[in-house]
C-alpha cells in the first residue's frame, strides 16, 4: 500500500530493541503512570492492535513500553509546497472524498478510528475519563485526543463542545502553517493572535479543553499568555539552544519548530506544562544522550512540575527509539541524576495533574 510506505519514509527509528534496562528500573517504570501528550498514530492507515515492524507506536508496543496515557493527535491540514490542503493525503490515509471539503469531519473520521481501535482492544484501550482519579499503571491504556490547528472549528467556537464530547481535551491554535487563530512558527506570515484565536482560548477554558500553544509562533505565543487563565500545555517542543530544528514544511525558510528560552521561561512562568519531543532533529542528535539534554535543560528552565512527555512519535518524524524505549528512558534519566520522584512527574505526574485541573469546569 502507498501510505504504508510513506509511514516507513516518515516514522523512522534510529534504535531498535530490545533494550537493556536494570531490574530494578524496569520494575519502577512499570509501577508508574507513563503519560504522552503527543501522538500522531491516528494519522496513518494501519494496524494499531497487532505489532508493526514500523512506525513507533503501536498497542503490543505501547503495553512493552509502559504507556498508560496515550494523547492522540488529530490534524485536518497539511501544507504541500503551495500551503494547500493535500486531499490525496487524506484518501490515502482512508478517508472518504465525500468528507474531504469539511475539517470537522475529517477530524470526527480520526476519531472514529480512535473508537474504532478501542471497540476492537478487548478492554485493553479506553478513553479517558476525567472522573478517574487513580491511574492503575498496566490497566486498559487511556486515551485522549488533541487537535493541531483548530481548522474543526470552522469558525464556530460551539464545536468544542461537540469535539470535547468526542474525547479531545487539548486543541493547538496553530499547527505547521498558519490558521485563523494564530500565526504558525512555521507559517508563511508566523504572525500573532488573531481576534478568532482570543475568544477560542476564553471557550477552550471554559469547556475545560486545554489550549496548546505548540507550534504557534512566538508573537502568538506573547499575545495569548496574558489571556490564559488557566494551566495550559505545550504539547511537543524542543529547545533552540539545542538545535534549530528547521522545520521539514518550510525547508527554504529559516522556520523553527523550537522554542527560544525565554519563550519558555515565560510560559512556564505563566502556568504552562512543556512535553519535550524526543524527535531528533529537534533535539539535536540521534542518540539517548541527547534526549536526557533536552529534558535537563527544560528542567532547568523551569523546575521538575512544569516538564512532561510529548514524544511526536508516528508525527512523520525520526525518534531515536520507539515507544519500546520509554524504559530505556527512564533509565537514562535516573542515571543523569534525576531524583525518581522527579522521572515520575516528567514521565506522568505533571501531565496527569495538568489533564484533572483542566477537566474541572
Amino acid at each position: 500500500m502507498i501510505d504504508r510506505a510513506v509511514d516507513r519514509l516518515l516514522n523512522r527509528t534510529v534504535s531498535h530493541g530490545p533494550f537493556a534496562v536494570r531490574p530494578e528500573v524496569a520494575a519502577f517504570h512499570a509501577a508508574m503512570a507513563v503519560v504522552d501528550l503527543l501522538v500522531g498514530t491516528p494519522l496513518f492507515r494501519r494496524s494499531f492492535l497487532k505489532r508493526l515492524d514500523h512506525g513507533h507506536v503501536d498497542l503490543p508496543r505501547a503495553r512493552e513500553g509502559g504507556l498508560d496515557v496515550a494523547g492522540f493527535t488529530v490534524a485536518t491540514r497539511f501544507p504541500d509546497l503551495r500551503g494547500t490542503l493535500s486531499a490525496p493525503h487524506f484518501t490515502a490515509l482512508g478517508i472518504p472524498v465525500r468528507r474531504l471539503g469539511d475539517d470537522l469531519a475529517i477530524a470526527e473520521a480520526f476519531l472514529d478510528r480512535i473508537d474504532g481501535w478501542i471497540a476492537a482492544s478487548a478492554g485493553r484501550l479506553a478513553w479517558w475519563s476525567p472522573g478517574e482519579a487513580l491511574l492503575i499503571p498496566g490497566d486498559a491504556i487511556r486515551c485522549i485526543a488533541g487537535i493541531q490547528g483548530g481548522h474543526a472549528l470552522g469558525g464556530d467556537l460551539r464545536r468544542i463542545e461537540r469535539l470535547r464530547a468526542r474525547g479531545v481535551r487539548m486543541l493547538a491554535l496553530a499547527h505547521v502553517m498558519d490558521t485563523p487563530m494564530a500565526g504558525s512558527g512555521t507559517g508563511r506570515q508566523a504572525g500573532g493572535l488573531t481576534g478568532f484565536g482570543r475568544e477560542a482560548i476564553a471557550e477552550l477554558e471554559r469547556c475545560g479543553v486545554l489550549v496548546d500553544l505548540a507550534h504557534a509562533s512566538v508573537a502568538a505565543i506573547r499575545e495569548a499568555l496574558p489571556l490564559l487563565r488557566r494551566p495550559f500545555v505545550l504539547s511537543h517542543t524542543g529547545f533552540t539552544a539545542q538545535a534549530g530544528g528547521r522545520s521539514r514544511w518550510r525547508p527554504y525558510a529559516p522556520a523553527t519548530r523550537n522554542l527560544p528560552d525565554d519563550v519558555v521561561r515565560e510560559a512556564g512562568e505563566a502556568g504552562g506544562l512543556i512535553g519535550v519531543t524526543l524527535a531528533t532533529d529537534l533535539v539535536g542528535g540521534r542518540s539517548m544522550d541527547h534526549v536526557v539534554r533536552a529534558f535537563a535543560h527544560a528542567v532547568e528552565l523551569l523546575g521538575p512540575e512544569r516538564v512532561a512527555l510529548g514524544s511526536d512519535f508516528d508525527g512523520a518524524l525520526r525518534m531515536p527509539f520507539d515507544v519500546t524505549g520509554l524504559p530505556a528512558l527512564t533509565q537514562a534519566l535516573l542515571d543523569a541524576g534525576f531524583g525518581r520522584d522527579v522521572v515520575a512527574g516528567i514521565l506522568g505526574e505533571n501531565a496527569l495533574r495538568l489533564l484533572r485541573g483542566a477537566a474541572v469546569r
